[in-house]
């Protein structure tokens, strides 16, 4: 079965093309190859390439595909406030002409990553039928998305959305952008596990690897359990509030001590999710806690020595990097490559 994959070098892409590539289907992937990787060589090369930014793909990178999992995209909230008409064009508009050409291709699945910061700030454990307040140009554009990609299902073609949780793990792309990464990052780097708001804000967590089983589960099911579906995608038992995060670091981390930017400061978004509906509908489990997601970044960031030059570099920062790239002339403002 082959999948085309886009997004396939980034965070979450070099994961997913591993295990597509272990659980035998054929990986087509697609990236513009914007951000960097080999945090952790990769030993081969497990999917066919296309060095491609998604506003370009056409029918023929499509053909004999069954299905397309669309991760790539400006992928967190301060990114989209670099350019909110950017976020727009990239997060918005190619991913609905992107499904719209899988369509017209006789692709039968589109499976969208999108995120379970779509509910903004709420007070109340919310599930798939809850209300949506995005507050980012990145949340929004992803419930744009998603109300656009379910008008294109029909008989032949699958649009499933999945509202992921707040990812992290190690990846051979790492990124340190990321709640948990940061705060081990800054625990292993400087002793200091720095929180920069009052850290009462609530996050539902998932590893990398439990997040790249969920699409496999989209994949694996039948038409009639995932056509047109939404999916809250983490488990229900793993939210937590910043500062219980920050706890656990520091039970794990010897010597590691929590600061507080601001302890007044509290974060705009907040949000508690449940997720019975993939539990139930698809058997969905996830396999990582935070206790052994956290042991686990230790762990590597020791083996690979992370000094707070290296926890500061701009290669784990998405919105850093992307600066400077524009700043160096090696992209432009439209994040397309110069020459």
């Amino acid at each position: 079965m082959k999948i085309f994959l886009t997004g396939d070098n980034g965070y979450v892409g070099k994961v997913m093309a591993k295990m597509l590539y272990e659980q035998n289907y054929e990986v087509i992937g697609c990236d513009s190859e914007i951000f960097p990787q080999e945090f952790i060589k990769s030993k081969d090369n497990c999917v066919k390439h296309i060095k491609k930014d998604i506003r370009d793909i056409t029918k023929d990178d499509l053909k004999n595909c069954f299905a397309v999992i669309h991760l790539a995209g400006l992928s967190n909230d301060p990114l989209g406030a670099i350019n909110p008409s950017l976020t727009n064009e990239i997060n918005f508009l190619a991913t609905i002409r992107l499904a719209k050409l899988a369509r017209e291709t006789g692709v039968r699945r589109f499976i969208f990553s999108s995120s379970c910061s779509n509910y903004g700030y709420s007070e109340k454990i919310l599930d798939e039928t809850s209300s949506l307040e995005p507050i980012s140009e990145y949340a929004k554009s992803k419930v744009k998305s998603e109300q656009e990609l379910l008008k294109l299902r029909n008989e032949h073609f699958s649009p499933v959305i999945l509202r992921n949780a707040t990812v992290y793990g190690i990846s051979p792309n790492q990124r340190l952008d990321l709640v948990v990464n940061n705060l081990v990052g800054s625990a292993v780097s400087k002793g200091k596990i720095q929180i920069l708001s009052d850290g009462t804000a609530w996050r539902p967590l998932i590893h990398v690897e439990d997040m790249s089983n969920a699409f496999i589960k989209i994949l694996e099911a039948r038409k009639q359990k995932i056509h047109g579906q939404i999916y809250n995608v983490g488990n229900t038992e793993e939210n937590f509030r910043v500062k219980d995060i920050a706890d656990m670091i520091q039970t794990i981390i010897p010597n590691s001590k929590i600061e507080y930017g601001n302890k007044k400061e509290k974060d705009a978004r907040s949000y508690r999710v449940n997720f019975d509906k993939i539990k139930n509908d698809l058997e969905y489990k996830t396999k990582w806690s935070l206790q052994e997601g956290i042991k686990h970044i230790f762990k590597v960031f020791q083996e690979k020595k992370i000094s707070q030059d290296d926890f500061n570099d701009k290669l784990f920062y998405r919105i850093k990097y992307l600066q400077w790239l524009i700043q160096t002339n090696k992209i432009n403002s439209n994040l397309r490559f110069n020459n």
